[in-house]
This record gives C-alpha cells, structure tokens and sequence, in this order.
C-alpha cells in the first residue's frame, strides 16, 4: 500500500513537471526514480551565454552495478523553445558538460524557457576502442509544451526502470512506444469495425479513409497548424 502510495504522488509530481515546469519539480521527480541520489545545487557559468541563460547541477546519481555517474542538469534558455528548436546547440552544450568531468558517463538535460515549455534529454558517452564517442542528439529526447497531455513521457517516466543505464535508454526510446501507438491503432480499428456505419462502398476502407484523416487532422493540432478549438465540444455545438 505505501508503495502504491509513493509511486502516485511520483505521477502526480510528474504530471506537475508537465502543466508547470520548475527546478524544484524537475528534482523532485529524479529523487524519487534514483535510490542513490545527492543534491548538489552547483551553477556552471562557464556553459553560459547568449543563448543559455542558467546553467545548473541538480543531482549526482550512482547508477547499478557497473557504477555509471550520471548528473542532472537544468538548462534556462533565452528564447523561447519549441519541437525543433537549437537541438543541436543544446547537445553540443551536453557533451562539453559530459566531457568536462572524468567518470561522468550520462547526464538528463532539461532545457526550458520562461513559458514553462521544456525539452529533457538524455545524452551518454559511448566508449569505443580508442576514443570516446557520444549517444546521438535525436535519439533519447522528449520535448514537452507547456500544459498538453503528454501521455508518452509521463508513461516513459514512470514506468520506466532508472536503476540502471539500459533502463533508462530503453525509457528514452520511441520504439516500443511507437509499437504500442500502433497496436491501439488496430485494436480501436477491430472494435469500431463492429459499430461503424457508412452510406455506401466497402467497411473496411472506409473506415481506414476515416482513420487516417483522423490521425492526420490531429497531427496538424499538434503541430499548431489548426486551431485547438475546432476540437472544443462547445465550440462545435455553435457551428455544426
């Protein structure tokens, strides 16, 4: 039961990361995911500029057996940020943290703006025979705006394993996600197969017709390229 209870107020706090970022929160959450886990609370002015307004250290993290050293951070930017925005000036500026300490092996980079719009990343050093390389920067990210329900990263979050380095890549990783995108695809297609009506042709494509404008119209909202509104049920009820 006091599992259970702890594992809630760890949604919650993760839920609360998404309506309304904070360092404090942003904390909270990766205290709660790590066991051994120490605030260090350091300001890195070296990594700061025009475009990266606070630098910060939040956690040090000693990762399962194989003793990986892996550092939270938070990142103020500038300007503000959105899907695409400076991704590879934001991995440039992890890998020179990453590089800048010896030991330190992985690092999850929150960069957020003052709009409460944030971008965590998880960047680790890949160790190859004679040199050292890097996880690449389009790989292990999730970008979050300010107040959407953003239902993969909370589940990403809190379901996935931290004790370990390839626990936490596999909660980076889109894959299994986009797999289990897909499989709620079919099954919603199986059951409204059972229900849908058309006036005329063939069930079956028109109902692959109407899913796939549906995917698509909601991929436009998502991208800010039709007015959210348009899905308002009240809003609807005045123009329909």
């Amino acid at each position: 039961m006091e599992a259970l209870m702890v594992k809630d107020r760890l949604y919650r706090k993760i839920e609360e990361l998404v309506q309304n970022f904070s360092e404090e929160t942003l904390r909270d959450v990766f205290e709660r995911k790590f066991k051994q886990v120490e605030r260090t609370e350091k300001r890195l002015y070296e990594y700061e500029n025009q475009q990266f307004k606070e630098v910060k250290e939040l956690l040090k993290v000693e990762l399962g057996s194989h003793l990986h050293l892996l550092k939270v951070y938070a990142i103020k930017t500038n300007g503000e940020l959105s899907e695409r925005s400076s991704k590879r000036k934001q991995f440039d500026l992890a890998k020179n943290v990453l590089r800048s300490e010896t030991g330190l092996d992985v690092g999850l980079f929150a960069f957020y703006d003052d709009n409460g719009n944030f971008r965590l990343s998880l960047v680790y050093k890949v160790y190859k025979e004679r040199k050292t390389g890097f996880s690449h920067y389009k790989r292990h990210t999730y970008f979050v705006k300010k107040g959407k329900p953003y239902r993969t990263f909370l589940k990403a979050i809190y379901e996935g394993d931290f004790s370990s380095l390839e626990g936490i890549i596999s909660a980076f990783s889109t894959q299994p996600l986009t797999k289990e995108f897909y499989t709620e695809i079919q099954n919603w297609y199986a059951w409204a197969l059972k229900h849908v009506w058309f006036p005329g042709g063939i069930p079956e494509e028109n109902l692959i017709r109407l899913l796939t404008r549906l995917i698509f119209v909601w991929f436009l909202k998502e991208k800010g390229l039709i007015p959210e509104k348009i899905f308002d049920e009240e809003f609807l009820k005045g123009v329909v």
